[in-house]
């Protein structure tokens, strides 16, 4: 059986889309990450805080116009943001090959150009598709198994 929403609750999920799409879009571009990455931050850190995706989606884009999140919020914030820079041990060492530094240093060029992109339009489906192929190029080309450790690993390689 189906259950049927009161026409008010519809309006308040409707309402919320545009703030946990603004949210997904900001973690992406901030973490780096893609958009099931961003998706699980925002999961995990409800899970930790006991209110709905929603609200701390709003609560992010109320602190992104310089409101605070509250320190409970914050604190989970902090640590969901933490555990999936790290959740991805590094790669074994071993002998891999390395790209070459021209496109090691196109893919970054990409890579930053779309998180750009997403910083300015958050909610913008284009920009996050964007980002999730410039995460993935930089994961495949620099062998490394997480965003940021592909980002990181692909900043020293075209510096060094």
């Amino acid at each position: 059986m189906t259950r049927e929403l009161h026409p008010s609750s519809r309006l308040q999920e409707r309402s919320a889309e545009p703030a946990r799409s603004w949210a997904v879009g900001m973690l992406m571009a901030t973490l780096p990450g893609s958009e099931y990455l961003a998706e699980r931050v925002l999961s995990a850190v409800a899970a930790e805080t006991g209110l709905p995706v929603t609200e701390v989606a709003r609560a992010m884009v109320a602190e992104s116009h310089g409101t605070p999140l509250p320190v409970g919020l914050e604190q989970a914030w902090n640590q969901a943001v933490q555990a999936a820079r790290s959740s991805i041990a590094p790669r074994d060492p071993g002998t891999y090959l390395t790209p070459n530094r021209a496109d090691a240093e196109r893919a970054l060029s990409r890579f930053f150009d779309a998180r750009l992109r997403l910083r300015a339009a958050p909610s913008d489906p284009e920009a996050r598709r964007a980002v999730d192929d410039a995460i993935y190029t930089l994961c495949v080309l620099m062998a490394q198994p997480s965003p940021y450790a592909a980002v990181n690993e692909a900043l020293q390689y075209t510096d060094g």
